[in-house]
């Protein structure tokens, strides 16, 4: 009988919480494209984009201090983060450059842009943290930059930490814009 009881006590344990509701974030740019619009090839395109391996993963990360960090389990990317990163930066990028910035190298690349994201995660102190580097190579020639910044979050949760980092990763693309060769040279 006390093994019925028990059962039965766990099961209505059980059915009388609610599970966890998962949060799903798409990181996508706000930049609308013109519908029916040609693409130009400007020539220049993303090349590899290399995520580290802790934030490489589906949930939304936090470093919490002494080198120890936590992934959200119901708070998560709806895609791999390489995939997401590769079209908002494209996007962004070609939005600040005024030039369309190819999602992936092809036959006509002739500047290739290689972006290392280090770190993109929250902070204990109510921060979103980007580092990343990036090569822009062209014409048998390559410069390296360095982006590193923080901002603060508006507000408190998940939502207000994808929103800084959407942010900063825009910030990022300015950068890697304002990094690029002049149209029809090889100097930055």
């Amino acid at each position: 009988m006390r093994i019925i009881v028990l059962t039965l006590t766990v099961l209505l344990a059980a059915c009388g919480s609610q599970p966890q509701q998962t949060s799903t974030y798409l990181l996508r740019s706000q930049v609308g494209a013109t519908p029916g619009a040609q693409v130009m090839d400007s020539g220049i395109a993303l090349g590899n984009i290399r995520v580290a391996n802790y934030i490489d993963q589906p949930g939304l990360v936090l470093a919490t201090g002494d080198g120890t960090i936590s992934a959200a389990r119901n708070h998560v990317w709806a895609e791999p983060l390489q995939v997401s990163l590769r079209r908002y930066l494209a996007t962004q990028t070609s939005d600040a450059s005024g030039r369309e910035i190819a999602a992936t190298a092809s036959a006509t690349t002739t500047v290739t842009i290689d972006v290392n994201v280090d770190q993109l995660h929250g902070n204990g102190s109510g921060a979103a943290i980007l580092v990343a580097y990036w090569d822009v190579r062209s014409e048998g020639s390559s410069k390296s930059f360095r982006f590193s910044e923080q901002q603060a979050l508006a507000g408190d949760g998940y939502d207000a930490l994808v929103r800084a980092q959407e942010s900063l990763l825009r910030r990022l693309a300015e950068a890697m814009a304002g990094s690029l060769p002049a149209v029809g040279g090889a100097g930055g």
